[in-house]
């Protein structure tokens, strides 16, 4: 059957002031392209990504040298901060330090779930309260193979959403089965990255 797109955009409404930086992500949107040069690799000059310390043993592991090398640190220690993800990756010059001259990452295979999120995310809304839910994994799960087969009644609406800054939208559209992918791939990346269960 596929997503019901009404109930889509009516959610997005219901929650679309709370997330002024984003766009909704729908079937017939275009798809992602990274245009580095277009943007000047905005996302790896603004954003400061924060790992756990298992992204740092995966980006060590790739090649990136000692953790002291790629994550802030002082007299040659890793800063740890009192977060879940609790080290932040280390700049060069107004950029991540992975950043190379080609405005291309050094360690794209083994870069942390944040990198890998970017330019999406999946919020939960809830319509009756004109808010975000926040579920269980197993009940977002559930939200999002009910609203991909466009199932009525959800308890929350799960929403792909787009960062609006981002240049790369200039793929070809994204088909029904193109959208359910990404939808469930973003949010187990985003299970992940928040460190719950995958």
């Amino acid at each position: 059957m596929g997503p019901r797109i009404d109930e889509q955009k009516a959610a997005w409404a219901s929650v679309a002031a709370r997330h002024a930086g984003h766009r909704l992500a729908l079937p017939g949107d275009a798809g992602f392209i990274c245009q580095p040069r277009s943007c000047g690799a905005h996302c790896c000059r603004a954003f400061h990504v924060a790992v756990n310390g298992a992204e740092a043993a995966r980006l060590a592991a790739a090649g990136a040298g000692p953790a002291s090398r790629f994550l802030e640190s002082e007299d040659g220690e890793p800063l740890a901060l009192p977060l879940a993800r609790p080290f932040v990756l280390a700049r060069r010059g107004d950029g991540c330090v992975f950043l190379d001259a080609d405005l291309a990452c050094e360690r794209y295979a083994a870069r942390p779930a944040a990198c890998r999120l970017y330019p999406h995310q999946v919020i939960f809304a809830d319509r009756a309260r004109g808010r975000t839910a926040r579920l269980t994994a197993a009940a977002e799960r559930r939200a999002i193979e009910d609203a991909i087969a466009g199932r009525a009644g959800l308890e929350a609406t799960p929403l792909l959403l787009r960062h609006g800054e981002c240049p790369g939208f200039t793929g070809p559209p994204l088909s029904a089965e193109d959208w359910a992918d990404l939808l469930r791939e973003t949010h187990a990346l985003s299970l992940e990255a928040d460190g719950r269960e995958g």
